[in-house]
């Protein structure tokens, strides 16, 4: 039985009323431990639309099954906040861009095409399992993922740099160009208050983090520091200063972005997804997590820097294609927001080590079977207790732990 009922009503959505389901395959499209905010299928379907055969191929991402994973992601809000980005947003990006007058081949297209979705199946403005957003299917496309593991080499990192400072730069534009708008459709859309238990789950993974750092004996000199920069990340809230407020992904590392390649092994293009963390806030908190959590230790070492510079100059040059005034938004600005927010960014970047890092294989919990122990990294395995060494390393080095 197909994981999604009432697929065709879905479709509809895209391909009119008389599209027509003759005969559907699926596949989970994830290993597991490889996504846990979501159950993501690969759909093929052969179909009928104005009376011709066509196929169609999918992919439909659903609520993760078990209750911890619901809670974790608080999905009922999450999955409301990712349909209002794809339906609404991400449209509006597009065409802001189309009205600025950038050629076709400068677009920045920076997420899959969305292609039907609902809340729930019983209400679909109401959360149900049956909730569901329909998108493309990237791998359709030859895009792929890249090793978590690993990380990125230079040129990812600074082809993915420069698509999210663009993703930042054309939603200030928006907001900027058309504020009714944006004040009405966009910012509900980057509303996001953590429910109680979804916030027990966070602070029970910073805790195992923190404890770890306790148990490796390199961590020791930095071990006041670290308890200080996790105390100051719990009371301090930053509030943005306009007009540098956007949205902030929130979740941007390995995982939820693909790359496309031309036939030389070229990257040309990249599409980001998973938009279902996003807030109102600085860009530079993105920044900050892709640069920690998603880089090759010795690419960090020596661009961190460059790849810093990168965003800012790739921000400035895209707010000039769309004709804003970028003297409102200096560099002294965007290095003072940088310090300002990666102390508080410090719990993100240690907690997700135990999700980046678990070892392949580690994880047999499936989205239905998963609990508070689903991460198992510990300091055992070398590749987690060596980034959660380089974490502290590159933080100490840049002046953002708390004295």
């Amino acid at each position: 039985m197909s994981p999604v009922q009432d697929l065709n009503a879905l479709l509809m959505q895209t391909y009119g009323p008389d599209f027509q389901i003759h005969d559907v395959e699926w596949k989970p499209l994830t290993d597991p431990g490889e996504n846990f905010g979501s159950e993501i299928f690969a759909i093929n379907i052969r179909g009928e639309q104005n009376n011709k055969n066509i196929a169609v191929n999918v992919v439909v991402k659903l609520p993760p099954k078990s209750e911890y994973l619901l809670d974790l992601f608080d999905s009922p809000i999450t999955f409301k906040k990712e349909l209002e980005f794809y339906s609404t947003v991400a449209p509006e990006l597009l065409k802001l861009q189309n009205e600025s007058g950038i050629p076709r081949e400068n677009l920045s297209v920076i997420t899959p095409q969305f292609l039907g979705g609902r809340l729930g199946l019983k209400d679909p403005q109401r959360f149900d399992q049956q909730a569901a957003i329909i998108l493309e299917n990237l791998k359709d496309h030859d895009y792929t993922t890249q090793d978590r593991i690993l990380g990125l080499d230079k040129v990812h990192m600074d082809f993915a740099i420069e698509h999210l400072a663009k993703l930042h730069a054309i939603t200030i534009g928006l907001k900027l160009k058309k504020p009714e708008f944006f004040e009405k459709a966009v910012l509900p859309a980057l509303e996001y208050t953590v429910d109680e238990s979804a916030k027990d789950c966070v602070v029970s993974m910073i805790k195992k983090a923190h404890d770890d750092y306790k148990d490796i004996k390199e961590a020791e000199p930095y071990l006041d520091r670290i308890e200080k920069t996790i105390e100051h990340g719990l009371r301090t809230i930053v509030k943005p200063e306009e007009p540098w407020a956007t949205m902030v992904h929130n979740d941007f590392w390995v995982n939820n972005m693909l790359f496309k390649y031309d036939e030389s092994g070229k990257l040309i293009n990249m599409k980001i997804v998973d938009f279902q963390l996003t807030v109102y806030d600085y860009g530079v908190n993105d920044l900050i997590f892709f640069l920690i959590s998603s880089c090759q230790k010795e690419v960090l070492d020596s661009h961190l820097d460059d790849m810093i510079d990168l965003y800012y100059d790739s921000f400035i040059e895209c707010l000039k294609s769309l004709d804003v005034d970028t003297s409102r938004f200096p560099k002294s600005q965007f290095i003072e927001q940088m310090n300002l927010c990666a102390p508080l960014k410090f719990r993100q970047c240690i907690m997700m080590v135990q999700v980046i890092q678990a070892a392949r294989g580690s994880v047999t919990e499936t989205t239905a079977t998963a609990d508070e122990n689903v991460f198992k990294g510990g300091v055992n395995d070398e590749n987690y207790k060596q980034k959660m060494l380089h974490v502290l390393s590159i933080f100490d080095r840049k002046g953002w732990l708390v004295n």
